[in-house]
């Protein structure tokens, strides 16, 4: 969906045409009538035939400006959000990382565990939580008289995967090969023929954007045309 307001001169001529945004715009129930919308709920009522509505095939996707790339933006979300509670989860130091156990320590031996242990604190570090159990058993036939028990094991929260699927969703939407986003790619073998991929890219994707333009020539004189340049793809390999 777009909108161009036409300005035409004493004679009625086009002289140019301005970008109306979509989301502020609204069809009239007269056919060539159109609207838009104010900050603060007022309506500017066009001329007929004063604005340019350009159309894609599927409307009810696209219709009054509402972006291809909605679907994807909750899979953007998700991902801000598990890198934010990251950030704060280290940050704010105030955590329990872990439990650490020991059985059948004497009083003096204690304190000095709990002193290393506090002196190991800090910003940004797991705070520990500590134990002494008795066992209840003889000491010669213990084997571990000191565990460690991780809590929060952040490695569960599935973060590099949420991450690789969100930076598929944002390809996807855009409709963007990534051999063309800049991106590095994770395998040896790379993302193919960029060459081939750049041709493909223009001849799906630009073109039929170019089309939908290209529609304005409808409504512009003859002499003065919208006209797209193809690459040259031969010069610039």
């Amino acid at each position: 969906m777009a909108y161009f307001q036409v300005h035409r001169n004493a004679f009625g001529g086009i002289t140019r045409l301005s970008h109306l945004p979509a989301i502020n715009m609204r069809v009239g129930i007269k056919p060539g009538t159109f609207f838009m919308v104010k900050k603060d709920g007022s309506e500017i009522e066009f001329k007929i035939g004063e604005v340019i509505q350009l159309k894609e095939t599927d409307t009810s996707q696209k219709i009054y400006g509402v972006p291809q790339y909605l679907a994807g933006i909750q899979s953007i979300l998700l991902s801000e959000d598990t890198t934010l509670f990251r950030r704060k989860y280290y940050k704010n130091g105030a955590h329990m990382g872990y439990v650490f156990v020991t059985y059948d320590l004497g009083k003096e031996q204690v304190e000095k565990v709990k002193g290393a242990l506090a002196q190991s604190k800090g910003p940004g570090n797991f705070r520990p939580f500590f134990l002494n159990m008795k066992s209840g058993h003889n000491k010669a036939n213990l084997k571990d008289r000191v565990q460690m028990k991780p809590v929060g094991e952040l490695e569960k929260d599935d973060y590099e995967k949420i991450k690789m699927i969100t930076q598929q969703d944002v390809l996807n939407m855009h409709r963007v090969p990534p051999a063309l986003a800049g991106m590095m790619p994770l395998n040896v073998g790379g993302f193919g023929d960029v060459e081939k991929i750049d041709k493909i890219y223009y001849e799906n994707e630009v073109v039929p954007m170019q089309q939908v333009i290209l529609e304005l020539n409808d409504h512009l004189p003859a002499s003065n045309p919208i006209v797209f340049d193809k690459p040259d793809f031969k010069d610039a390999a």
